[in-house]
């Protein structure tokens, strides 16, 4: 049911490239892409298609995530590689420890493997997706269950809206 809504959504949402084959270049200029917030993500993330249609196979999305921005434990069908372009982009997959990706750095992400992204810093967070399946999203709960994508959604606002941690200030130089 989850693929379906989100295939049907980034159907209505996000133009698909129409006459793309296989062997057809495409060539997406970063001022002409067309970003969209969509229900089953958190609203500090936009996507836009690059290649592909995510809803029906293949593709190549960009997302944009504001700083801070959580989205909470999941997994998706598809396997996903993903590339920054921009931002510190920290990576969490259950079991291994956090991983901090920024401009150029590469990362796999197994089909149906658990994982968590969150952009840290102070910056903007902007990653292309490698996308080999159409994209479906399922939320789960620390014990790995599946959860509604609200509860999912309004546990990330409450992560997001807790204050974080300044560090300590400098010691004052010696004379």
């Amino acid at each position: 049911m989850k693929t379906i809504l989100l295939a049907t959504l980034l159907l209505a949402v996000l133009p698909a490239h129409a006459q793309e084959t296989p062997d057809t270049p495409v060539v997406t200029k970063g001022m002409s892409a067309k970003f969209a917030a969509l229900p089953d993500l958190p609203d500090c993330v936009s996507l836009a298609v690059l290649k592909g249609d995510p809803g029906k196979g293949p593709s190549v999305v960009e997302m944009k995530f504001t700083p801070g921005c959580i989205v909470p434990w999941h997994w998706h069908t598809p396997s996903e590689s993903a590339v920054p372009l921009s931002g510190l982009l920290e990576i969490s997959m259950k079991g291994e420890k956090p991983v901090l990706l920024t401009n150029g750095d590469y990362g796999y992400l197994p089909s149906k493997h658990i994982h968590q992204a969150k952009c840290t810093g102070s910056k903007p967070c902007a990653a292309i997706f490698f996308l080999d399946a159409p994209i479906d999203i399922h939320y789960v709960d620390k014990s790995g269950a599946e959860i509604p994508v609200a509860q999912a959604l309004a546990e990330a606002e409450k992560l997001m809206a807790k204050p974080v941690a300044k560090p300590a200030p400098k010691p004052a130089a010696k004379p």
